[in-house]
């Protein structure tokens, strides 16, 4: 069957296209009579609105367009949970787009989602340094930024956690539990989170005046099977460490899922903490202390205020940074030989 058009309505009526256009916007300037024919034949056909073809004309659709780098990955999930939920508080719609982390697949939604007049961007997918984004800015659409920073984060809308004093949190209570030989199981060296997670954890370490030992860092990816693939290696050292600091929960569950395979005991021979806090860490079989990063509610912030901020044009940067919290289950206890 043949979609019905506006201009079919307008045909039935006897009326302009304009005229129809003006009472699916809800315009004043339309005759009662005139508008409730218009509705009844809408009615009689099932007549639903083209809405991008809308928004190429009005320049808003309603929706707004986000980019994740994991869709798998349960933090990225539990964000987008929190964006959509204020998405659909405000009447938007949503556009997900998961890159797997490849910039070429991230330019290509930017420029799919502009072609779409979405009304908005919101980014958890960026690089250090991000050719997306820096297409995205060119085009003049609002961004916000969300979890990840650029290395120049000056002028963008963003809301994210204090990664830094997290790892920083995480290192400290590790050493206050008497451990010295502490790992840094990282995520990609080319993110933000990762960078400032590590800030933390040598600051931690160097204010008790231990150096850093490179044999001590391994490079991951925030994947399981990375995690757990490295995490075999670091359970075979000779001098192996105490604890492992993991730069996200997945890298710490890919490393406990090591230890049950090579029969290392948690907590008692290997203490592990995560970062994030994802739902799946307060599993009773798994209990990961982790530092948390209130995910849910980052992604209804970032939601809010950039759904805000298009209702208001407001074009002022605004920049939010939320505490960690140290979430302490059962993952962690003093090194075996004190």
């Amino acid at each position: 069957m043949k979609r019905i058009t506006i201009e079919d309505i307008a045909r039935e009526c006897n009326v302009s296209k304009s005229t129809v256009s003006r009472v699916l916007n809800n315009s004043p300037h339309v005759k009662n009579s005139t508008r409730k024919k218009i509705l009844e034949v809408m009615k009689k056909y099932n007549y639903t609105p083209n809405i991008l073809a809308r928004g190429l004309i009005a320049k808003k659709i309603g929706a707004l367009g986000v980019i994740v780098s994991d869709i798998t990955n349960p933090f990225h999930s539990l964000l987008v949970r929190g964006i959509g939920d204020m998405c659909r508080t405000y009447g938007y719609s949503l556009f997900l787009c998961n890159t797997d982390g490849r910039v070429d697949e991230e330019i290509k939604y930017v420029r799919s989602l502009i072609q779409r007049s979405v009304d908005g961007i919101i980014f958890a997918s960026i690089k250090l340094k991000d050719e997306g984004l820096e297409e995205a800015k060119k085009s003049g659409i609002p961004i916000l930024l969300v979890g990840r920073l650029p290395e120049k984060e000056k002028g963008f809308n963003y809301v994210i956690v204090d990664n830094e004093l997290g790892g920083y949190m995480a290192v400290n209570y590790l050493i206050s539990l008497g451990h010295r030989k502490i790992a840094y199981l990282s995520g990609p060296w080319d993110t933000w989170p990762n960078i400032r997670r590590f800030e933390g954890y040598k600051r931690a370490l160097e204010e008790i005046g231990i150096s850093i030992d490179k044999r001590y860092i391994f490079n991951g990816d925030f994947t399981l099977d990375t995690a757990y693939s490295i995490g075999t290696k670091i359970l075979m050292m000779k001098e192996r460490p105490t604890t492992v600091f993991c730069a996200n929960d997945l890298s710490a569950i890919g490393l406990l899922e090591a230890c049950m395979e090579l029969e290392v005991k948690v907590p008692e021979e290997m203490s592990i903490i995560g970062f994030d806090d994802i739902p799946l860490s307060s599993f009773r079989t798994i209990q990961l202390t982790t530092v948390s990063q209130s995910i849910y509610d980052q992604g209804a912030l970032a939601g809010k205020i950039l759904l805000e901020k298009l209702q208001n044009e407001d074009n002022t940067p605004t920049q939010l940074t939320l505490p960690p919290k140290l979430v302490i289950r059962k993952t962690c206890t003093h090194p075996k030989e004190i």
